[in-house]
């Protein structure tokens, strides 16, 4: 019968890739992961992890056994809270870094204090966001995907059993610093030019993350938007490290036109100009999975806003 001690064990191993640094976290010894997951393995009848010069890497049924294991311990917790009576609302969200997001999800937990809701929330790019999703690491993620990407997206979308609902639909700005000699056009918008590829091979870009989904051929390259020959000198997932490096120095960003107050005070943005310039926003679920009440609440509350600002 599995233990629940080894399967906690085996995901932190997963998510760390060594047995000393697992150990570290799970305030025990090295010999005592190694043991657990040696017997783990054995009541299991596969090999978990493949052992590398450094650390260790998961095999193909380990990473199959991840994401059941990912469930089982989260359903483990469920149980747990319900024997005591503790089932607050609880929602697990992850999500690309987006200051348009905190700024709605701070006046949607500010209107619902009283309610006594819980929430975990974690940032990173589009593919781990679909995999915490799948993982059942998250119960929903909320992603942008640039139009170029669709059929990559939707193929991963397909092969992690996970649908994508589109929630808004903008076009792809390119945001200069207020030290970069495009940023007075882009405050006078009636003289502001679409910026193309060739323009923006000159300057330095600020990004949350690089476009993981883009795998294009060189005729494709051509006639939309690539990464390639740009100059990307950070990549943050931290939108204050965004605005305050916005505002104080002449690198760029590039994301939808849609965004928080405070940064579209610092920065009107350019459209760029290529085609399949939209970027969509929306969030990701765990196909035939149903939404709960308090995940419902929190979409209409999004809908809402994003209705608001468009006028409508």
């Amino acid at each position: 019968m599995l233990d629940l001690k080894q399967l906690k064990y085996f995901i932190v191993c997963a998510e760390t890739g060594s047995v000393s640094e697992a150990a570290k976290l799970l305030y025990t010894t090295q010999p005592s992961v190694s043991k657990a997951i040696k017997a783990l393995e054995e009541e299991m009848g596969i090999v978990l992890f493949e052992r590398m010069p450094r650390g260790i890497a998961l095999t193909a049924k380990g990473r199959e056994a991840y994401r059941y294991a990912c469930r089982i311990i989260n359903d483990s917790r469920i149980l747990e809270e319900m024997s005591h009576g503790n089932m607050a609302k609880y929602l697990r969200i992850s999500l690309n870094p987006s200051s348009w997001f905190t700024n709605q999800f701070v006046e949607f937990y500010k209107e619902n204090y009283d309610k006594d809701y819980h929430f975990e929330i974690y940032t990173a790019g589009v593919r781990t966001v679909m995999e915490r999703v799948r993982d059942y690491l998250s119960d929903i993620g909320f992603v942008y995907v640039m139009e170029q990407q669709k059929k990559e997206f939707q193929y991963e979308l397909a092969k992690n059993k996970l649908v994508f609902t589109v929630m808004q639909e903008s076009t792809a700005t390119f945001y200069p610093g207020k030290l970069n000699t495009l940023y007075q056009e882009a405050a006078d918008r009636e003289k502001a030019h679409n910026v193309n590829m060739e323009e923006m091979k000159n300057f330095r870009f600020i990004q949350n993350f690089r476009d993981e989904f883009l795998e294009l051929g060189e005729k494709e390259k051509r006639s939309v938007f690539s990464w390639e020959n740009l100059n990307v000198s950070i990549i943050t997932n931290s939108d204050y490290i965004m605005e305050k490096m916005l505002k104080e120095t002449g690198l760029c960003n590039i994301s939808g036109s849609y965004l928080s107050n405070d940064k579209k005070a610092a920065n009107k943005g350019i459209p760029l100009e290529f085609k399949k310039n939209k970027v969509v926003f929306g969030y990701i679920r765990r196909k035939n999975d149903d939404t709960d009440e308090l995940m419902e609440e929190l979409l209409g509350f999004l809908r809402e806003k994003l209705k608001l600002e468009n006028g409508s």
